[in-house]
């Protein structure tokens, strides 16, 4: 939502199985399709999620099996190597607070978390925003990046998590951020 590029008028999809199922079926996926969700096995959030993941699937379907992977397992070697299954699971933060440090990973062609996709109108939309000084012009090609990625259903974004801090009163000039990353810079305790 803080992100520059963010485009507002985007919605989430609703849930309704009824028209996944029409969808898949016309797109001619059968009933009983069995894929692999890779997940972050540690990580009790990752599993609950990858579950209940499954769960949605089953109702239109689909059987997902779960394949559970040591994090760095997953991100250094899975993902980056183009050897999940047909969904895996991850998270994403703005930290930068501009679309382009998660569109340009995830979405230009053999980027660390884009190894199997090579998508030309994508990469040029990429590449454009790149190189446009024109703040204006860059805000609306990353909008049109994040239309783009929706219609194509590249990512099934599903939560965002909140994040609830405690404050000490000892501590003075702590900036609390955004996107989680505390800077102590300025900070100090009394």
């Amino acid at each position: 939502m803080l992100s520059f590029g963010n485009d507002l008028a985007l919605k989430p999809l609703p849930y309704n199985p009824v028209q996944a199922k029409a969808m898949l079926q016309k797109a001619g996926v059968k009933p009983g399709t069995q894929i692999q969700l890779d997940f972050r096995g540690p990580d009790s959030n990752f599993r609950e999620v990858a579950q209940a993941v499954a769960g949605y699937l089953q109702a239109v379907g689909i059987t997902a099996s779960l394949k559970p992977y040591e994090t760095n397992v997953l991100l250094n070697d899975i993902i980056p190597n183009g050897k999940t299954g047909e969904m895996w699971q991850n998270q994403w933060g703005g930290w930068t607070f501009d679309y382009d440090n998660t569109a340009y990973s995830m979405y230009y062609t053999k980027q660390r978390w884009n190894p199997f996709d090579d998508d030309a109108k994508l990469n040029a939309l990429l590449h454009t925003q790149r190189n446009t000084w024109d703040q204006l012009a860059r805000k609306t090609t990353l909008q049109e990046i994040s239309r783009y990625v929706a219609d194509q259903a590249l990512e099934m974004p599903l939560y965002s998590l909140n994040t609830i801090y405690g404050l000490n009163k000892r501590a003075k000039n702590l900036a609390l951020p955004a996107d989680g990353r505390f800077r102590f810079v300025e900070a100090s305790v009394d």
